[in-house]
């Protein structure tokens, strides 16, 4: 939480501090109103996201927030957890359900999962998904590296551009996938219609055969716009947060009564 009277508020407008303060008196009275309710060790609500981001970025700026923060430590320009916090040995229900099985194939990070928020019924013209709310989860393996991303992320006006940069990345990659996806499909499209000879008496010329493709939901004209919508993307200047905002991370709150498990399914 970022107080009125704090260094922190210092660099922020004015909107930002009472959005700020307004969440915290929020979650003060939720959790008074529902004995149901707890404050999760594990699992972070990230609100004020910029709408381009992915799950895969939101994952990305988890990983590095936790290098960044043990970094600027043994740099000695960053206060360490505290002895409490160090002591805390609070890990991911999902790891504990798991019991130490891993998926195949799959790789150990401090990330469980990075889950932006979709509607259901608006679609993102770029990547083919729910347009953003705005708004994502993270769920932390353990408490200590969910510590470490918040105190990285939260009101830090570089994550902007951070995850800008890395989603120009990830634009750059759709777009090599796209225009490979177009070249397969017109070299399909070519080679579906066949010559094959018809001897009738030996009078008639060679006929083209038309052999149809198989039925495929995705035509060329649609691979064609989508390389046009990642192009038109990658040429489109952002400044990933605008008006001063920054990420607004906490610890989110969550029902006992909700089994925790279906979110990770």
């Amino acid at each position: 939480m970022v107080f009125p009277n704090s260094p922190a508020a210092g660099t922020m407008p004015e909107a930002e501090i009472a959005k700020r303060q307004d969440a915290f008196t929020a979650r003060k009275t939720l959790l008074k109103s529902n004995p149901s309710l707890y404050i999760s060790k594990t699992r972070l609500s990230i609100r004020q996201l910029p709408l381009f981001v992915t799950d895969r970025t939101l994952k990305r700026l988890a990983i590095h927030a936790i290098r960044t923060f043990d970094a600027e430590v043994e740099a000695k320009t960053r206060e360490p957890l505290d002895r409490s916090e160090e002591k805390d040995d609070t890990v991911s229900p999902a790891v504990v359900a798991r019991d130490g099985k891993k998926k195949r194939g799959e790789r150990e990070t401090a990330v469980i999962q990075s889950k932006v928020v979709r509607q259901s019924e608006k679609t993102d013209p770029i990547t083919g998904q729910g347009k953003s709310k705005g708004y994502a989860f993270l769920e932390m393996r353990t408490h200590k590296d969910a510590l470490k991303v918040l105190r990285f992320a939260n009101n830090n006006p570089e994550v902007g551009k951070l995850v800008l940069e890395w989603y120009k990345i990830e634009l750059g990659e759709m777009l090599e996938k796209a225009k490979k996806d177009l070249k397969a499909k017109r070299e399909n499209k070519s080679k579906a219609v066949e010559v094959a000879a018809v001897d009738s008496d030996k009078e008639e010329a060679e006929k083209p055969v038309e052999v149809k493709p198989k039925a495929d939901s995705v035509t060329e004209e649609d691979l064609e716009a989508r390389v046009r919508k990642i192009e038109s993307g990658l040429q489109e200047k952002q400044d990933g947060m605008r008006g001063g905002r920054t990420l607004l991370v906490e610890f989110s709150i969550e029902n006992v009564q909700v089994s925790f498990l279906p979110r990770l399914m």
